[in-house]
């Protein structure tokens, strides 16, 4: 039986699905150091701020370890400590509920929930936590609360946090975690960055492995992954395949090269490291290789290494902070050893080393430095981004090291490691843990030297020659790599799988049968013509059902009426839903059966049953402004709507729905028409056209900037026009003074005689 949900398993899902499921199903992995550390210091804060609490307030302003129900809330306690939510779904222990002001079921006040949370800042997992902590809790008080409390940070900072939920999305996260507490089966597994911390991520790592997730691909996110299963890829082998060399004129229009997932699997498959492009290393005979350790959730950096390497010549300088007061000294280290060498490049490995002496250089107001220091700074990771594809799953310098043949001392030495040993050395003061951080440090830096002379030695550098290296990882440019052509030779094709080859060969058959034979073979047309009538017919999916039914009879007015419920009619009635983001099928079913009336013995079916029409007005609507505004054939517009939204429509059904909508808005025509005439204003032209078995005709457009009514006529009498202006005293704007004469259009004369000795043009007169 699955657990309940707790506040473990909602922080579990905002991190990752999976973890939650884990946490569902009663499993425990184990926890890593840095994950234990975070606990423990969340219990620290949690003893804090809770002694804080008792200070402000009595014993009898607050409730310990209680059940949370409508009558102990109605008491109006200030604070509730340690206070639990059971449900059936949920077991949620609050750290503190406060009371605020407020209507509410509860009377003129409601509770806020309080947290205590071991994040130095206020980030968005703890925010989101409080949401949803929020939306259980007006379960129970009946108003969900506008703002929470979270009390953060070895300080034991309290900051209100207002939540603005989007209600929708926290209900259907809600939604989602009771369906995999329900679920037989696990959510799809997905690594992601808080793997490197969690307690299950040695197993979710094997699992992934074993399946060639894609997810093993850092760097890659879900949404893309979530793209890559729509098209039917679901491995990194197979997105190996998809790898295609663009041309060379597209990637010298690019400024920056992109990475491509694609090769980066294509290079873990073959286990070859790609090279694509050029990538520029600057030329120099002096290397400062630098790495800078820091706890980023404090904004702290304790360790700066640097390795000197002039010539060959090796010098190694380690500096050591014991707390922000002295990140100021450590800067001025790092500038003493850089000055000493006016020629020379500072490598680091990630951005992380930039922003630190971005940092400092704003904070002390060096900004003489940024054109002679950051000038120099050369981002190895991103040269390794858009040009160099190893083997690996990720570009992170551990993993790229262990492949040129780097060790470490320590077996778990990463970065989140380091952050636990600068902890417990701020515990302990122990001399251990800052050992273990200086060695760790000046071997990142002895790694970056590594890659860094890895690249040097493979990728052409300006000033230097292209050296050919004769041992390590086998290399391959990605321009050799011969693109496929879109337009393949004549032959046999031959397949990956026998199958296709099957299908294929079978597939020939089908065209022939189908598209050939069947417009010879008499039988063939007759089975042909039952398929496709039943087609439309089956598997038909229904958005809608609507039963109809009338009160009375339509013959006597009766209303003892008997209705046969056990055979029922129906029928189908299409439409189309129009959105911002698109349009789809809409087809609802409505359903009767026959009325039998006691009165008159007469049998019949209700009014509006008889009245429903098979295509609706949108998807008329659709198809007329196709046919006008996009100029579309009829036919052309009948074989779109059976293509894309496969609907049982011909050309004549569409032909139609021309002469169905002129009659709907027929009402609308001539109050607008009306409305055009009985203005001040009034634009005028035609256009001569020639209509099939009629012959020539004019379209007449009026306009008074506002609507616009057309007019279509045979011919170019005059008669209509003096119906239509007879009574309009504005101002008359056209340009067929050479047809008509305007002073007749406000007589009585019909026709208009032509207008003698009047030049045609754009003008204006009064009329009347």
């Amino acid at each position: 039986m699955a657990m309940k949900i707790t506040q473990d398993v909602i922080e579990s899902y905002l991190y990752c699905k999976y973890k939650s499921y884990l946490k569902l199903a009663g499993e425990h992995g184990s926890l890593s150091d840095y994950e234990q550390l975070m606990r423990e210091s969340r219990e620290r804060i949690r003893l804090a701020g809770i002694t804080k609490l008792l200070l402000q307030h009595k014993e009898s302003e607050m409730l310990r370890g209680c059940l949370v129900t409508p009558a102990v809330l109605k008491r109006g306690v200030p604070l509730l400590l340690d206070a639990t939510v059971e449900t059936k779904e949920f077991d949620l222990r609050f750290d503190a509920l406060q009371r605020v002001g407020g209507s509410s079921r509860l009377g003129n006040f409601h509770y806020v929930p309080m947290l205590f949370h071991e994040a130095e800042r206020p980030a968005r997992k703890p925010r989101a936590l409080l949401e949803l902590l929020g939306l259980v809790l007006e379960t129970v008080q009946g108003r969900q609360p506008r703002w929470g409390v979270l009390v953060h940070g070895q300080a034991c900072e309290v900051a209100r946090l207002r939540l603005r939920p989007n209600v929708e999305q926290v209900r259907r996260v809600m939604e989602e975690m009771q369906t995999i507490q329900g679920a037989a089966t696990p959510p799809p597994l997905t690594l992601n960055s808080h793997c490197q911390i969690c307690e299950f991520r040695h197993r979710c790592h094997t699992e992934a492995t074993a399946k060639d997730d894609l997810s093993l691909l850092q760097g890659i996110v879900e949404k893309e992954i979530r793209k890559y299963r729509r098209r039917g890829i679901f491995t990194v082998t197979q997105l190996s395949c998809t790898f295609r060399p663009s041309k060379k004129g597209k990637q010298a229009k690019q400024k920056r090269q992109p990475h491509h997932h694609a090769l980066q699997a294509l290079a873990i498959r073959e286990k070859k490291i790609h090279i694509l492009g050029s990538p520029e290393l600057p030329a120099c005979t002096t290397r400062i290789y630098v790495d800078i350790e820091g706890d980023p959730e404090r904004r702290f950096d304790y360790l700066l290494g640097m390795i000197v390497d002039v010539n060959g010549r090796m010098e190694q300088h380690s500096f050591w902070a014991d707390s922000p007061a002295e990140e100021p000294r450590l800067f001025f280290q790092f500038l003493d050893v850089v000055g000493r060498y006016d020629e020379c490049r500072i490598y680091c490995y990630g951005s992380y080393e930039a922003a630190f002496l971005r940092r400092m250089s704003k904070i002390l107001q060096h900004q003489d430095l940024d054109e002679r220091l950051f000038s120099r700074l050369v981002n190895i990771l991103s040269v390794i981004y858009a040009h160099v594809y190893f083997p690996t799953y990720s570009n992170s310098l551990k993993d790229i090291g262990k492949l040129l043949g780097f060790r470490w001392t320590a077996a778990d030495a990463s970065g989140i490691q380091s952050i636990v040993w600068r902890r417990q050395w701020e515990a302990t003061g122990s001399v251990t843990f800052k050992d273990r951080l200086t060695i760790y440090n000046l071997e990142d830096c002895a790694a970056l030297k590594k890659v860094t002379e890895f690249l040097y030695a493979t990728c052409s550098c300006p000033g230097e020659p292209h050296k050919v290296r004769e041992e390590g990882p086998v290399i391959a440019r990605v321009e050799e790599i011969s693109p496929q052509s879109p337009r393949p030779d004549w032959g046999d094709i031959v397949f990956a799988l026998p199958d296709f080859s099957f299908v294929n060969e079978r597939a020939h058959f089908d065209y022939q049968r189908d598209k050939v034979f069947v417009r010879t073979s008499k039988t063939l047309q007759r089975d042909q013509g039952r398929k496709g009538t039943k087609r439309w017919k089956k598997n038909r999916r229904v958005n809608r059902e609507v039963e109809l039914s009338t009160q009375s009879c339509p013959f006597c007015g009766g209303t003892a009426l008997a209705r046969r419920q056990n055979r029922s009619l129906a029928r189908l009635a299409f439409d189309l839903r129009i959105t911002r983001s698109g349009i789809k099928r809409w087809v609802t079913r409505y359903r009767t059966t026959w009325h039998h009336c006691a009165g008159c013995g007469k049998r019949f079916l209700p009014s509006d049953y008889l009245r429903l029409e098979e295509f609706c007005h949108s998807l008329k609507s659709w198809a007329m402004y196709e046919h006008v505004a996009h100029r579309t054939s009829l036919p052309n517009i009948a074989d779109t709507i059976r293509e894309c939204f496969n609907m049982p429509i011909g050309h004549p059904q569409v032909h139609a729905f021309k002469q169905l909508l002129a009659d709907y808005y027929q009402g609308t025509y001539k109050r607008l028409l009306e409305k055009i005439v009985g203005g001040a204003l009034l634009h005028v032209d035609e256009t001569e056209v020639h209509v099939r078995r009629v012959g020539k005709g004019y379209v007449w457009v009026f306009t008074n900037l506002e609507e616009v009514v057309y007019l279509y006529r045979p011919s170019r009498e005059g008669d209509f026009l003096h119906d239509l202006l007879k009574d309009f005293r504005g101002v008359l704007v056209s340009d067929f003074y050479a047809a008509y004469d305007l002073a007749a259009l406000s007589s009585a004369e019909v026709p208009c005689p032509p207008a003698q000795g009047l030049q045609p043009g754009y003008c204006g007169q009064s009329v009347g």
